[in-house]
C-alpha cells in the first residue's frame, strides 16, 4: 500500500499519547425552558472550548467506540488561512519555517506561504495526523467518518486516512455542489465543488440511507430487459383506475415494447376484480416478491385497461446516496448556509459556512434516531443546528458534541446553537439542551507527569482509572455493601482504588478484610502495600502502586 511521508511525520505517528489528559470543566447548562443555569442540564449534547487534540483524548473514557457519525470541516489549508494548532512538533525543520513565518509576520510583512511551498503541507498534515488517530478510536465500530476537503490537501488526506484508518475501509468521495455562482478567479476552471471524504471504522454491508421516493403508484413492474415471469395477483390485493365495468377475456394486453398476457378470463366490476389476475410479462418481482410485497401493504394498482400493473409502497426504503449531492438531494450550498447564519445573527460572522442541509444528509446515511454525532472542528455550530432539525423532523433523540478551539466558541458557536433552540427571526425554536465546557487542570502533573494532580476531582480520577483498565466509560457501582474505593467489576476482575488527597494509603490485612466482592482476581491500587508475595499471588490479588503505576494513554 502507498504510504505518505513527510517532515515530522516520526515525530507525529504516536503523538496522541503524549497529549496530556486533561478534564472537562462544566460551565453551564442551557435548556429552552429555563436558558443558561450553572446545573448541568446532562441531555448528552456538549460544546467543548478547548484545543481538540486535547478535547478528543479527554472524551475517550466516556466516549471510546462509541461515536457512530463523525463529521470535520477542517482547515483546508489554501495558503490563505490563519490556522493556528500548538501541537509542540519540534521537528527542526518544522521550527525553522515556524519562526521564519513568526519573523516575517513581526517585521510587518506578509508571510508569503505559497501554493507549492512543502512546509505549508508538512505542518498540516502533522495537526491532522494525531487527531485522526484519536477520532479512529472515539468511532464506534458500524460507525463513519466524513471529512469535508478541497483539492489542496485531497491526496494526502486520502493518504493518511488508508494508513490510519485501512484502505479497506474507504467508502466514498462524495462530491457536494458547494456553489451555482463560482468565483472567477482561475485562468482554468470555476469550482463549483468541494469533497467528503468517506471512511467506516470496520467495513459493513449496511445500506447508506439516502432519499426515500416519495411518489404514489408510479413505479412499473414491468421492465422491457426482464425475464418473462407469470405471476398471480390476488384479486383482494388489488386495484384499478377503471370506473366502468370490463370483462377482460385472456389474450394479449399492455404495449408492443411491454406485452403482458392475461391467462384467465376475469371480469372487473364494481370497483373490483372478481378473480385473480394470472398475468405472463416481463417483471420485476417473482411470486415471491410480490406476496412479499403484499404482506408490507404495497399497493398494486392497474391503470386502464392495459394490465400493466404498477406499485405503491407503504414504507419504501431510501435509496442508496449519489456520490453527487446536490440539489436534487434538497442540499443547499455555502450561500445558503451564509444566509441562515445571517438570519440567526443579524450579521455575517462566519466566512464559508457549511448549510445544514449538507450535514443532515450525511448524518442520515449511516444515523439511527439515537445515534452520537461528533463535529471536532465546530467552527458557526451547524452540525447541532443540523442534529436539531433531525430531531425536530422524526421527533428523534440524537445526541451530539461539538469542539472549538477558537475564542468565539461561546459568542458564535454555542449562541448559535441557543437561537436555534430558542427560535430566530420568524424560525421557531426546535427546543433542546446542551451543556457547555472548558478544558480543565491536566490528571498528571510534574517534569515528566510522574504525579497525579490533586487538584483534580476524586470521582474524575476513579473515571480515568476504571477506563485505563478496561476501556468501558465509568459508572457508579450499585453495590453499598462494598467499600467506598471499589470501581467495580468487569469479566471477573474486581477493581479498587484506594485514594485519598490528603494522607497515604496502604493495602494491608486490614484494608483488605474491607473488600467484600467476590471476584477470581482483584487489581487493587493504593500508595503502599504490606501483604506478602506469595499471599498475593495465592489470593489473585494485583497491586498497582499510585501514581506509579496509573496508565498514561
Amino acid at each position: 500500500m502507498p504510504t505518505l511521508n513527510w517532515i515530522g511525520k516520526e515525530k507525529v505517528i504516536n503523538h496522541h499519547r503524549d497529549v496530556p489528559f486533561k478534564i472537562l470543566e462544566h460551565i453551564y447548562g442551557f435548556n429552552d425552558a429555563e436558558g443558561e443555569k450553572k446545573e448541568p442540564v446532562n441531555s448528552g449534547n456538549k460544546i467543548i472550548h478547548g484545543d481538540n487534540l486535547e478535547a478528543l483524548k479527554s472524551l475517550l473514557p466516556e466516549y471510546e467506540g462509541k461515536i457512530k457519525c463523525i463529521y470535520i470541516d477542517p482547515p483546508y489549508n489554501t495558503g490563505n488561512e490563519n490556522w493556528v494548532y500548538n501541537d509542540n512538533v519540534n521537528h527542526p525543520k518544522i521550527k525553522k519555517w515556524l519562526e521564519a513565518t513568526l519573523k516575517a509576520k513581526e517585521s510587518g510583512k506578509e508571510a508569503a506561504i505559497g501554493i507549492d511551498d512543502l512546509a505549508r503541507h508538512d505542518k498540516w498534515l502533522c495537526m491532522m495526523y494525531p487527531r485522526l488517530k484519536l477520532l479512529q478510536k472515539l468511532l464506534a465500530d458500524d460507525g463513519a467518518i466524513f471529512i469535508s476537503i478541497d483539492d489542496n490537501e485531497l491526496s494526502h488526506l486520502k493518504l493518511i486516512m488508508d494508513e490510519i484508518f485501512g484502505s479497506g475501509n474507504f467508502i466514498e468521495y462524495f462530491s457536494w455542489y458547494k456553489t451555482y455562482s463560482p468565483s472567477n478567479l482561475s485562468n482554468k476552471s470555476k469550482k463549483c465543488l468541494e469533497y467528503v471524504m468517506c471512511y467506516e471504522k470496520k467495513r459493513n454491508n449496511s445500506r447508506y440511507k439516502g432519499l426515500s421516493k416519495v411518489n404514489e403508484a408510479d413505479n412499473p413492474l414491468i421492465k422491457s430487459n426482464n425475464q418473462k415471469k407469470t405471476l398471480r395477483f390476488p384479486k383482494e390485493s388489488i386495484s384499478s383506475t377503471m370506473s366502468e365495468d370490463f370483462h377482460f377475456i385472456a389474450g394479449k394486453y399492455g404495449t408492443k415494447v411491454n406485452e403482458v398476457v392475461l391467462k384467465n378470463d376475469v371480469w372487473f366490476r364494481n370497483g373490483k376484480f372478481e378473480d385473480d389476475l394470472l398475468l405472463e410479462s416481463k417483471f420485476i418481482w417473482t411470486q415471491e416478491n410480490l406476496e412479499q410485497e403484499i404482506k408490507k401493504n404495497t399497493k398494486i394498482l392497474f391503470k386502464g385497461k392495459s394490465l400493466a400493473p404498477r406499485y405503491d409502497k407503504a414504507n419504501y426504503e431510501p435509496e442508496v446516496p449519489r456520490n453527487l449531492i446536490d440539489a436534487n438531494d434538497y442540499v443547499g450550498t455555502t450561500e445558503e448556509g451564509g444566509i441562515i447564519l445571517k438570519e440567526i445573527f443579524g450579521d455575517k460572522v462566519f466566512d464559508y459556512p457549511k448549510t445544514p442541509t449538507l450535514i443532515q444528509y450525511l448524518i442520515n446515511f449511516v444515523c439511527d434516531t439515537n445515534s452520537i454525532i461528533l463535529d471536532s472542528f465546530a467552527g458557526s455550530g451547524t452540525t447541532a443546528h443540523a442534529v436539531f432539525n433531525l430531531n425536530n423532523q422524526d421527533e428523534g433523540n440524537r445526541k451530539f458534541i461539538l469542539v472549538e478551539m477558537e475564542d468565539y466558541a461561546n459568542n458564535i458557536t454555542a449562541e448559535r446553537v441557543k437561537r436555534v433552540i430558542k427560535g430566530y427571526g420568524d424560525k421557531e425554536g426546535t427546543g433542546g439542551s446542551f451543556d457547555y465546557f472548558e478544558l480543565g487542570k491536566p490528571l498528571f502533573v510534574g517534569e515528566n507527569n510522574e504525579y497525579l494532580n490533586e487538584e483534580v476531582d476524586t470521582k474524575k480520577i476513579r473515571e480515568y482509572i476504571w477506563y485505563s483498565e478496561t476501556r468501558k466509560a465509568f459508572e457508579q457501582p450499585k453495590t453499598k455493601s462494598d467499600t467506598p474505593y471499589f470501581l467495580g467489576k468487569k469479566e471477573g476482575t474486581a477493581y479498587y482504588f484506594i485514594y485519598e488527597k490528603e494522607s497515604l494509603t496502604t493495602l494491608d490485612y486490614d484494608t483488605l478484610s474491607t473488600i467484600k466482592t467476590k471476584a477470581g482476581q482483584y487489581v487493587i491500587y493504593a500508595d503502599n502495600c504490606l501483604l506478602p508475595k506469595d499471599f498475593m499471588m495465592k489470593k489473585n490479588i494485583v497491586f498497582k502502586k499510585i501514581p506509579r503505576d496509573v496508565t498514561r494513554f
